[in-house]
């Protein structure tokens, strides 16, 4: 799969899964539908985490050829003050 394709395919799994989530509230689902929409939700994730290991997979072969700059994110050391 080429990045569009893999963006692409992000794209459409996150906009159906915003879907679901609304519909997943919607009152008149019988409690079967709930599950059967919980179970197509949960391979919808799947897919999405192969997605994006993918798309990170491909970023880091890039980055590794040099086309793009490595940046390191770590976890911000933050205290609430009350």
């Amino acid at each position: 799969m080429t990045e569009p394709e893999i963006r692409n395919h992000i794209d459409t799994l996150q906009r159906w899964l915003a879907g679901a989530w609304r519909r997943l509230g919607d009152p008149s689902l019988t409690a079967f539908d709930k599950r059967e929409l919980r179970n197509q939700m949960k391979q919808a994730d799947a897919a999405l985490r192969r997605c994006l290991a993918l798309s990170v997979e491909l970023n880091s072969a890039q980055d590794a050829s040099g086309k793009a700059d490595v940046r390191a994110f770590a976890r911000p050391d933050m205290r609430f003050l009350a």
